[in-house]
C-alpha cells in the first residue's frame, strides 16, 4: 500500500471481508465499517494512513506502511475492542498495543455515539504532534461534522 487512500481502501476492505455469520466478527464489522466509511467521507484518507493489527484498527500520519520499521516509534491512535468487557476504546501509543498493551498511553472507552467525536480529537492530537506548523486538516476544525 504505496499511498494514505490505498491503505484505507485496503483496510475497509478486509474488514468488510471478514465472516459475517461469525459471532465475533459480525459486531467487530459492524463497529468498524461505518468508522472507517465516515473517516473517507470526511477526507482523512488524505492525511493518515489507516491499518491493522489482528484486530486492532491503526491510525498514523506515517508516510509508508510498517509502523514497526520507524525508529523511534511513530505515535498512532487505535481503534480496538476488549471483548472481555464488551467495550470499545481509542487509544495512543507509540508502540503495537497487541504485542505492548502497557504501552497505552491513554484511553477512552467509546461507543457508536461517541467514537467519531473521540476519534477526531485523538487524530487532531496525533496530527498536531506529527505535523508541527502544518494547518489542522479541515475535516478535524471543531465546526466540521461528519
Amino acid at each position: 500500500m504505496k499511498t494514505k487512500q490505498e491503505s484505507w481502501a485496503w483496510i475497509t476492505e478486509w474488514v468488510e471481508s471478514l465472516p459475517s455469520q461469525n459471532t465475533n466478527w459480525a459486531p467487530f464489522t459492524a463497529f468498524v465499517v461505518p468508522v472507517l466509511r465516515a473517516c473517507v467521507r470526511a477526507g482523512l484518507n488524505d492525511y493518515f494512513r489507516a491499518g491493522q493489527s489482528m484486530s486492532h484498527i491503526i491510525f498514523s500520519t506515517a508516510e509508508e506502511h510498517g509502523l514497526e520499521k520507524y525508529s523511534p516509534p511513530p505515535p498512532r491512535v487505535t481503534l480496538l475492542h476488549d471483548r472481555k468487557k464488551n467495550q470499545w476504546f481509542i487509544a495512543w501509543s507509540r508502540w503495537n498495543l497487541l504485542v505492548k498493551p502497557e504501552a497505552m498511553e491513554r484511553q477512552e472507552c467509546v461507543t457508536s455515539e461517541t467514537v467519531l467525536p473521540t476519534l477526531k480529537s485523538y487524530l487532531s492530537d496525533l496530527w498536531r504532534e506529527t505535523r508541527q506548523g502544518e494547518p489542522l486538516p479541515a475535516a478535524l476544525e471543531e465546526q466540521a461534522s461528519w
